[in-house]
């Protein structure tokens, strides 16, 4: 059984500007967020800890849920 859904890789936008934040605990890359979205990073807010849902670093907490992602995405065959 798959632990990440959708939810884990479907851009946030911050309660306070409405940017997109970044996924939480990731990097991003400078001018990319607001600074308000900082506050909202690691909170029950920003459901998202993957940049996208061919992101490898999902293999961290939902190695099944990864690997049957790769056996059926054509994107990542072609990688």
């Amino acid at each position: 059984m798959s632990v990440c859904t959708d939810k884990c890789w479907t851009p946030i936008k911050c309660p306070d500007c409405g940017c997109s934040m970044p996924p939480a605990g990731r990097s991003a890359p400078f001018g990319s967020q607001c600074a308000c979205s900082e506050n909202y990073q690691h909170t029950a807010i920003n459901t998202r800890h993957l940049w996208n849902e061919h992101d490898s670093d999902r293999i961290y907490r939902d190695p099944e849920g990864w690997a049957e992602h790769l056996k059926n995405c054509v994107l990542c065959a072609e990688g």
